[in-house]
């Protein structure tokens, strides 16, 4: 096998047993192991299990991208119901699929690391903040369209839907129940869509 599918193997299986597991409670033979190779060959790859996480963030990030690019560049709809299209889908992935326990990689991530390392929490913001960029970006064309009021921060507006979106999620997994998300997208129509 060449090395860079072994390396994306690695990612692929390393970030699904941070995602479910969390940092501290996956090691690297869990990782090794799931990938199917021996332990020492993890160090051919990354340099330390930081090393990894930070390729794993980054590996986390372009795929999950590709799909909010995919829904807020859709222009067979109108921005406004791209956003909304976009979390309707995030609410759907985490209810039927995650059945209320994964969350946010990111989030899950920042929660238990950034404020003990400071280079995962550098790097987790700095994807926060191009998720809400492209965010941004979609309710500025709404807003050049008068959809939005012209007087609206769409910065601002931005992070604070995207803020809202962690906390809705983190409430989810403490409560197991859809509620939390129910009541983001309630908001997030009623303001946008009103």
């Amino acid at each position: 096998m060449r090395k860079e599918n072994v390396r994306e193997k690695i990612l692929q299986s390393g970030s699904t047993l941070i995602y479910r597991n969390g940092y501290n409670g996956t090691g690297i033979k869990q990782i090794t192991d799931a990938a199917g190779i021996p332990k020492g060959s993890f160090y051919n790859y990354f340099k330390s299990k930081e090393a990894f996480v930070i390729s794993a963030l980054d590996y986390m990030e372009q795929q999950s991208m590709k799909k909010m690019r995919s829904s807020l560049s859709d222009e067979s709809k109108r921005p406004l119901e791209r956003i909304i299209g976009f979390f309707t889908g995030m609410v759907e992935k985490n209810t039927h699929e995650h059945k209320f326990k994964q969350g946010c990689f990111l989030g899950n991530l920042s929660q238990e690391m950034a404020d003990v390392n400071a280079t995962i929490g550098r790097k987790i913001d700095y994807i926060f903040k191009n998720f809400t960029a492209a965010l941004s970006r979609c309710l500025r064309e709404a807003q050049s369209r008068g959809d939005i009021r012209s007087d609206c921060d769409i910065d601002q507006l931005a992070e604070f839907i995207f803020n809202s979106w962690e906390g809705a999620l983190i409430r989810m997994k403490a409560s197991r129940n859809a509620r939390p998300l129910t009541a983001f997208m309630d908001i997030l129509a009623g303001v946008l869509l009103k």
